[in-house]
């Protein structure tokens, strides 16, 4: 068999329960092995071909997505090798490892960002979503699937994480299907996020009729909050920036400040939430829980942001420390010359 006449059924059988969205993910990755090897005998891939694949189809790309792609012609190799029809499995062999991709980008919020959130744009209809990010560290999907009068409990002070969206054409099809096994959950409603939500009825994010959410609709609602806040921050929109008489004068004098722009993903405020955490000291295992995550690795890998204020107060710990490990030795050198 070839790799495209084994590929497409295993692929099939394979995933035959995933949300469209990963199928079609897993589909576009399949796609770049057969562009580059389809035609090839399954006997015939060397790992020399596998790592051609990465070359061909995955340059520059991030570190992420390469080993998600990694992860599928494993496991296609795999059912293979299972079946029969190979020895070993190529794309498993050191000499097909593919080359480091792009490291993400570091996602984290400054203070004065996290100040401007909780203060401005509050009547937007993004703010409550965007505040259960940032104090509650849910996903964006997750955000979409909340309902407060079901999910909160304002006298206990409870966030019951049940249920999330799956991309179903161009709308969200709400279900308990979660992420993993561990996103089922519930989360502290901590101060900030309970003044947010305190009032609200109904689903956490609804389209402008108060209609059930699209991927369209979603887009639009980030794009508008995030000109909403740049024009509060900036006290103007931007094509008017520099043109009102006195910041023309300030402009000419050379003391108009540049234009600030706020330029967030929905992720970076679950990263926030996480790097909160974790800045106050919050039990790793703690935060790991409340992310909704199995383990504590992916919490050390991707989210635990060290923050400046972090990175100083340990500085100030070690400091301490020191000084009196210091004054230790010194009472000690005092007290053995006394004696």
């Amino acid at each position: 068999q070839t790799v495209s006449e084994y590929a497409l059924p295993w692929l099939k059988r394979s995933y035959p329960s995933v949300a469209d969205s990963t199928y079609t993910g897993l589909a576009i990755h399949l796609q770049h092995l057969l562009d580059s090897i389809g035609d090839k005998y399954l006997s015939e891939v060397l790992p020399s071909d596998i790592k051609q694949v990465y070359a061909d189809q995955y340059k520059g790309l991030s570190n992420s997505y390469i080993r998600s792609a990694k992860q599928l012609f494993c496991a296609l190799f795999d059912s293979a090798q299972a079946d029969r029809l190979i020895n070993s499995n190529p794309a498993r062999d050191k000499t097909a490892k593919p080359s480091k991709g792009k490291k993400p980008k570091e996602r984290i919020l400054t203070a004065q960002q996290r100040t401007w959130i909780e203060t401005l744009c509050q009547d937007h209809r993004a703010y409550p979503a965007v505040m259960c990010m940032l104090y509650a560290g849910l996903r964006p999907q997750e955000c979409k699937a909340l309902n407060i009068d079901r999910d909160i409990d304002f006298e206990k002070d409870i966030i019951t994480v049940q249920e999330t969206a799956h991309v179903d054409g161009t709308k969200y099809e709400i279900s308990g299907d979660m992420k993993t096994g561990w996103s089922k959950r519930t989360v502290p409603l901590f101060p900030p996020l309970k003044t947010a939500l305190q009032g609200r009825t109904g689903m956490l994010i609804t389209s402008a009729h108060g209609k059930p959410i699209t991927q369209s609709s979603w887009k639009q609602l980030w794009q508008s909050y995030l000109f909403n806040m740049e024009t509060a921050i900036n006290g103007t929109w931007k094509r008017w920036y520099g043109k009102t008489r006195e910041q023309r004068i300030k402009k000419e004098a050379g003391t108009l400040p540049p234009w600030i722009e706020f330029k967030i993903v929905p992720y970076t405020l679950r990263h926030a939430f996480c790097a909160f955490c974790r800045d106050n000291d919050v039990d790793i295992n703690t935060c790991r829980r409340w992310m909704g995550h199995a383990d504590a690795k992916m919490i050390l890998k991707v989210y635990d942001s060290v923050s400046s204020d972090r990175e100083q107060n340990e500085r100030e710990k070690v400091e301490k420390q020191w000084k009196r490990v210091q004054n230790g030795v010194q009472d000690e050198d005092c007290t053995t010359y006394n004696g």
